[in-house]
């Protein structure tokens, strides 16, 4: 992922250096249009993919056009047919496109081929068909996974910040939290008596539904306080590269944030007596939700 952007940067920056750069927020489209959108939203961006963050948005679609999300200039397009015998790459067949003020857009597992206007490399507007959706690359299923950046790739950006509104009307869940000692783990419910040694690893479930319990989307936001104070706090409306890793705007990498596939709350060392997780989320919607854990020390032995 890095090589393309760093590919992209240079040939957007060069190709649309005469673009007066602006801080207003552009007007996009949606790259799948004419579907019921809210119930085919299956991935949001920051999620966990057990080792890197989940880098845009995920459609479930097949065969439906994949529309250019505003006026530009295709910029970059690999597909399978370029090297029949090379090993098919994870992001399958794909099409960057070039916009003004330094915004670019990604299109992921597509099917089929080119058409001609990714052939011809030609400029787009709003809502010309780039492609068709498919299932190439490293993919379960047929869905578009749908990039977007700003700074020519520089920088990653949530897709539902810029694009028009979806249908939200659940606030996120927070489930359970969990202790880790080493491979294995423990649920703990609030009010639970634990003995500790030394301090090991707290994550807990959030998941917002957006319109249905089925549906498994992250969040925007997470905060969590210790004790009553604040510990950790992230948002995951951005993603830069910095030091040879993605990092939320707070410099959080993947690993501070992520522990198990679930969110991590910290390596924290506990007191004897009665400790206080608060857990406080929010969704790309806006939706809040809080929830304390409650955890009594009964005795620490040994250990750090």
């Amino acid at each position: 992922m890095r090589s393309i952007v760093v590919v992209l940067s240079l040939l957007a920056s060069f190709i649309l250096a005469e673009e007066p750069v602006s801080d207003a927020k552009p007007e996009f489209v949606w790259p799948i249009q004419g579907l019921e959108l809210p119930g085919l939203i299956t991935s949001t961006f920051g999620e966990s993919r057990k080792d890197h963050f989940h880098n845009g948005l995920d459609i479930s679609s097949v065969m439906q056009p994949v529309k250019s999300m505003s006026q530009g200039f295709v910029l970059y397009s690999r597909y399978a047919e370029d090297d029949p015998f090379e090993e098919e790459r994870g992001s399958g067949n794909i099409v960057w496109i070039a916009h003004k003020n330094g915004y670019v857009s990604g299109y992921y597992h597509l099917g089929g081929s080119r058409n001609e206007t990714v052939k011809l490399g030609k400029q787009v507007s709003a809502g010309d068909t780039i492609g068709i959706a498919g299932n190439t690359g490293h993919s379960t299923g047929g869905h578009l996974h749908f990039v977007l950046g700003k700074d020519y790739g520089k920088t990653l950006l949530d897709p539902l910040a810029y694009l028009p509104p979806v249908e939200d009307t659940m606030p996120p869940q927070i489930a359970n939290l969990f202790i880790h000692v080493g491979e294995n783990f423990t649920n703990l419910n609030d009010g639970d008596n634990i003995n500790v040694s030394k301090a090991f690893p707290l994550t807990v479930s959030i998941i917002d539904g957006g319109i249905k319990n089925s549906q498994r989307r992250g969040v925007k936001e997470v905060k969590f306080l210790f004790n009553g104070e604040a510990y950790k706090q992230a948002n995951f409306g951005s993603l830069r590269f910095e030091e040879g890793k993605w990092k939320t705007k707070e410099g959080h990498s993947f690993d501070d944030l992520f522990f198990k596939d679930r969110y991590l709350v910290g390596v924290l060392n506990l007191k004897a007596g009665e400790n206080i997780i608060k857990v406080q989320t929010k969704d790309f919607s806006g939706k809040e939700s809080e929830r304390s854990f409650s955890i009594n020390i009964t005795r620490i032995s040994g250990g750090n």
